[in-house]
């Protein structure tokens, strides 16, 4: 198991989906599948996907910690 290769793709796949699932809010900075003149502000903010890659990292760090068995051991 190589941990730092798995929670590296981990942080990528959130952001992937994250601007996949957002694809028609990021676009541009006004305008969306919701309307014309809407902001997209707060889709294309980048705290916002960096915290879907946050969240798909500790996910996986969860997963490796019960594969490898290390899970309330202290």
């Amino acid at each position: 198991m190589n941990i730092d290769t798995d929670l590296q793709y981990a942080f990528t796949e959130g952001i992937r989906d994250y601007m996949s699932e957002k694809s028609g809010y990021l676009q541009s900075q006004i305008g969306n599948p919701e309307g014309a003149d809407l902001p997209n502000k707060k889709y294309y903010d980048p705290r916002k996907w960096l915290r879907e890659g946050e969240q798909t990292f500790k996910k996986r760090l969860k997963k490796a910690f019960e594969d490898l068995n290390n899970i309330n051991t202290l």
